[in-house]
């Protein structure tokens, strides 16, 4: 009987639209996990797929050592494509010529990922290349041939064999992005090696295999064979990097992260007030069940089977509009990046159903709890039920409900406690000033008949109302606003690091009576320089005396070694300056002075791997001479800039005796190429590091994350539209009352509209003064802890906030209630009846 009458009441509640701010509710709570969700998982993977040509495949298995081949067939066997490679140094021999150069050994499949380009003459036109050289054949690097003084068809020697030059290369998709690693790049076949005899025992080899595929074939595979990697042997892909797209890829994944959790928070909070609203409006009915003989028991039945049948009906029209949207979306992106992006997994399913469900029974049980115990009194009495009290314990468990289902979203607890911490600080907070505030209201002595005086006796009568309101509209503009301020912070501080007139290659090994020619030369041609840089190879050998570990080639020896202080294992690339370089901040100690005698400045990073600290003595070794320099200061390095960046500088006077070479960055225009060209014919000892194909692909990848980025903003932002919408909706039947009233005691419409106005724009403006507080803290803490970047105040938001929050709450409540306004007294009777 029950299940009977409980269809029949859903179905005239739900023509009556008494159930569409719930079912809605928890719609867009399913939409916007899914959408979100999806969208950013698709354009995480098609921007990491893309940034794998970084690295020439999805993932690298790394080692100084010789990589057993048993893992390619295993690769092989579960759908993998793979590759081998190879990286030695050597010299390279034509024509009475030698060249110290990086040569890369690799199978025939190499490049998985990206693209390798080539020139079939040092004048010849750019092509894609499928596969590497062919037995016999070696390509090199154009560096090479003005070197050697060779062209296309001759032939080098390298170890103990011969090669014939066949290609100029252009570009490697994996080239290693290091200023200070050689321009003189050596491709060959990696069935060629043997025939060189160039490795011995001892020499100093790379090995790296190359595996590409899909995500879940990878991962079943790193399944396989994480329990049979050794020390010595590191699996990473483009994101493990320490790079600048790298870094971007971490970032930007962060970001639309962080996204998809406040859209988790907007949504919760939409449900939590369109469940309250509508077992408000259920008061009256139950209590008439209850007077004409309805248990409790059947009542509880009846409104538990409404709120199944909302829920399922929810979030199936949830999921449908969400993988709709989603679709639209991404294709619209798609076509805007100019690529496919892939399909997402199950988990955006997972994740949307399960903040459907969980939000629509957590957020509901409590009301409907208090609807279950509204007594038949109230038939007579209306006011019977309408001030029950607040559970601690739902407030406990909604709030905890939010936050287990942002750190089921996220995977990572630190976010997800510094953006819970500060919205439960804020709701906080704003409960204290909305108490103060609209306590305070009659107190104003505004005359009667005044807006504004209306609008504030509003604001006092519903003062609880207006309570929830205020956290409401703050908790959505200071989501919003801290997604805004960090999307433009995010994105400027790319730019940054990549302006339009970045350096696009680096000249490496300048001697000194090279060094004004070429500067010169460069002045007259107009080519962009910056500051030269010396350079000189040298070793940390010990610290305050205490000799430190070595990488050696010997097994038994580097057991030994270990047992040593903790060094830095090879030799690093040390300078001197006598002023910190731009990219760089003091963040311990002094730069040096003048008077500066035997000093080093050392990077953060490389004071805790070598556990020194201010005022410890470093005692360097280059070639057969040492020397001492005391730490006395600290650098932090923006290591994303494309400038020479040093883990150690040391004043002028160390370095004064020992030759040294010098590097700086150039901007080449198109047409200043040929002009450049002629400076490396000249100058054949002097390295040219082209990055302007790196530039122009970390530039690529940052522009598609910001679009991505925009877009999934847009998508919040309508997120936080929706949950003012709820809001003024919750309060309309209240609303309606008081211009009924106003009216029938002569109120013009005028006054009743501008009060109506002025009290959304004081509760928008307080509401936004205080998010921008709050919001800007955030920002402070999670700019710093989530994506390393310098922490900064932004006061300009403190007046965008209470403007913006006044103008968006009064703008967007004054549309909601427009109609009602318009209505005559009459209709509005009507309508409350």
């Amino acid at each position: 009987m029950w299940a009977k009458l409980a269809l029949k009441l859903f179905s005239r509640e739900f023509r009556r639209g008494e159930l569409t701010v719930i079912s809605a509710a928890i719609a867009l709570a399913v939409l916007t996990v899914l959408t979100l969700s999806m969208i950013t998982e698709r354009i995480a993977q098609s921007i990491a797929q893309k940034s794998s040509a970084f690295i020439a495949a999805d993932r690298v298995l790394g080692s100084n050592h010789v990589i057993d081949t048993s893992y390619i067939v295993k690769a092989e066997q579960q759908n993998l494509k793979t590759a081998q490679m190879l990286y030695f140094d050597t010299m390279l021999f034509a024509n009475d010529e030698m060249q110290f150069s990086s040569v890369k050994a690799a199978s025939s499949g190499y490049p998985l990922k990206g693209q390798l380009k080539v020139k079939s003459s040092l004048n010849g036109e750019t092509e894609v290349a499928n596969g590497g050289p062919t037995l016999g054949n070696v390509w090199l690097s154009e560096s090479v041939f003005y070197s050697l003084n060779i062209d296309i068809g001759d032939v080098v020697e390298l170890g103990a064999a011969l090669f014939n030059v066949e290609k100029v290369i252009v570009e490697e998709p994996d080239a290693p992005f290091n200023v200070f690693s050689s321009s003189r790049r050596v491709l060959i076949n990696i069935n060629d090696v043997e025939k060189t005899e160039v490795i011995q025992p001892g020499s100093r080899v790379f090995y790296r295999q190359l595996y590409a595929g899909d995500e879940s074939d990878i991962n079943s595979f790193y399944d396989w064979l994480k329990p049979q990697l050794k020390e010595n042997q590191q699996w990473y892909g483009v994101k493990d990097r320490q790079s600048p797209i790298s870094n971007s890829l971490n970032r930007a994944e962060s970001f639309l992260l962080l996204a998809g959790l406040l859209g988790i928070i907007l949504a919760a909070v939409a449900i939590a007030v369109s469940a309250k609203r509508y077992c408000e409006r259920q008061y009256d009915p139950v209590a008439m069940m209850k007077t004409l003989g309805g248990s409790r028991a059947m009542i509880r039945k009846i409104y538990l089977t409404h709120l199944l049948m909302v829920c399922l009906m929810a979030v199936t029209v949830g999921l449908l509009i969400g993988y709709g949207l989603q679709e639209i979306a991404t294709h619209y992106l798609a076509k805007i990046m100019g690529t496919t992006l892939p399909m997402a997994g199950f988990k955006p399913w997972l994740v949307a159903i399960s903040t459907g469900v969980i939000c629509a029974v957590m957020f509901s049980i409590k009301p409907l709890f208090d609807l279950f115990d509204i007594p038949p009194l109230r038939v007579l009495r209306r006011n019977l039920g309408d001030k029950l009290a607040v559970s601690r314990v739902h407030l406990a468990m909604s709030a905890f409900t939010v936050f287990l289902l942002m750190w089921l979203f996220s995977n990572n607890i630190k976010i997800t406690l510094i953006l819970f911490a500060s919205t439960l600080t804020l709701i906080g907070v704003l409960f204290l000033v909305s108490k103060i505030i609209f306590g305070g209201g009659r107190k104003l002595g505004l005359k009667p008949g005044n807006s504004w005086s209306l609008a504030i006796a509003s604001i006092q009568k519903r003062a609880n109302v207006n309570a929830v309101q205020l956290i409401s509209f703050s908790l959505a503009i200071k989501l919003l606003l801290f997604l805004v301020v960090l999307k433009n912070d995010m994105i400027a501080d790319w730019q940054s690091q990549l302006p339009d007139d970045a350096p696009n290659a680096f000249l490496v090994n300048i001697t000194q009576n090279e060094l004004e020619p070429i500067n010169t030369y460069l002045a007259q041609k107009n080519i962009q320089v910056s500051e030269f840089y010396p350079t000189i190879r040298g070793r940390v050998n010990a610290v305050n005396g205490e000799l430190v570990a070595r990488e050696v080639s010997l097994q038994d020896n580097e057991k030994k070694d270990e047992e040593a202080r903790a060094g830095i294992g090879r030799e690093l690339n040390l300078t001197w300056l006598e002023t910190p370089p731009a990219q760089n901040e003091i963040v311990q100690g002094q730069w040096f002075n003048k008077n500066t005698l035997a000093e080093a400045s050392i990077e953060e990073s490389m004071l805790e791997r070598l556990d020194v600290e201010l005022g410890d003595t470093l005692t360097f070794l280059i070639g057969a001479q040492s020397f001492d320099a005391k730490i006395t200061s600290v650098r932090k390095v923006n290591w994303a800039t494309l400038k020479p960046n040093f883990f150690i500088i040391l004043s002028p006077d160390v370095l004064k005796d020992f030759p040294a070479t010098y590097i700086s960055s150039v901007r080449i225009e198109p047409d200043q190429k040929r002009d450049f060209s002629q400076l490396l014919r000249s100058y054949p000892t002097v390295t040219a590091i082209d990055v302007g194909n790196f530039v122009k692909q970390i530039q690529s990848t940052i522009e598609q994350v910001s679009l991505a980025i925009g877009f999934v903003l847009t998508i919040v932002v309508l997120c936080g539209a929706l949950v003012l919408i709820s809001q003024v909706q919750a309060s309309l039947g209240e609303r309606m009352q008081e211009i009924v009233i106003l009216r029938t005691l002569g109120a013009k419409s005028r006054l009743i509209k501008n009060a109506t106005l002025y009290e959304f724009l004081l509760l928008g403006g307080l509401a936004g003064l205080v998010a921008a507080f709050f919001s800007d803290i955030a920002l402070l803490i999670v700019q710093q802890q989530l994506f390393d970047l310098a922490g900064k105040l932004h006061p300009h938001i403190w007046l965008i906030g209470p403007v913006a929050g006044g103008v968006f709450v009064a703008g967007l409540g004054y549309f909601m209630i427009a109609r009602t306004l318009k209505q005559n007294t009459q209709g509005l009777v009507r309508a409350l009846g």
